[in-house]
């Protein structure tokens, strides 16, 4: 164990050593969803993907995944915004997800899975890989390694998907490994917005309420 925290030390400084050159450190930058909790002590360039997630900016070397430091950054003399948007683009490129339905006991419930931590990156091109309509998917985050996706259909299966959702996020999130988010988001014209609430006690926004009412009775 000691020998292992050692090497991941190393891994590490290697990483930290390449930032101070763009060139050398833009190939290896990544951007990462993570819960708002996990980086409010960390003084890494970050930006809110909506309330509750951040998108962190981070370099892979060596098999790590390193924060870049805000101080780091600021010397490269490039905009957040641009930096954030080369590692979504870098971390989508790692790898194609496996696409497939899956049984939660509700309809229309689509499972996107990763080997790679970069599953919550691929919220960005849900579009791509479904076929979403226009009021837009329910959507979870569990863990880094899967995203959970319901179209909103009719508004009989939202309410299924909801419910399925919520209870299977918090047990995924729970177990791991990688727990990411417990909650519940609504994706549309590639905003996320964060649903509030439990299985049996959702809280959303009226924008939310009002494209549910408007949705079909029935599939």
């Amino acid at each position: 164990m000691l020998l292992e925290a050692f090497e991941a030390l190393a891994v590490a400084s290697e990483a930290r050593a390449d930032l101070s050159d763009l060139e050398v450190a833009g190939p290896l930058l990544r951007s990462r969803v993570q819960s708002e909790g996990s980086v409010l002590a960390d003084d890494g360039v970050h930006a809110p993907l909506c309330d509750g997630l951040v998108e962190v900016l981070q370099v892979q070397a060596s098999g790590a995944l390193t924060p870049v430091p805000s101080s780091v950054a600021a010397g490269w003399g490039v905009p957040v915004a641009e930096l954030l948007l080369r590692g979504r683009q870098q971390a989508l490129a790692v790898e194609e997800p496996t696409v497939e339905p899956v049984d939660l006991g509700a309809d229309g419930v689509v499972a996107v899975q990763t080997s790679s931590p970069f599953a919550g990156s691929q919220v960005h091109r849900l579009g791509e890989l479904l076929d979403l309509p226009a009021a837009g998917a329910l959507v979870a985050l569990p863990t880094r390694h899967l995203l959970l996706a319901a179209p909103l259909l009719s508004r009989a299966s939202a309410l299924d998907a909801a419910q399925a959702l919520l209870v299977n996020a918090e047990r995924l999130w729970e177990q791991g490994p990688g727990g990411l988010s417990p909650d519940l988001f609504w994706l549309r014209d590639g905003a996320l917005v964060q649903l509030p609430g439990t299985a049996t006690s959702l809280s959303p926004p009226l924008a939310f309420l009002e494209v549910l009412d408007a949705l079909p009775r029935a599939d």
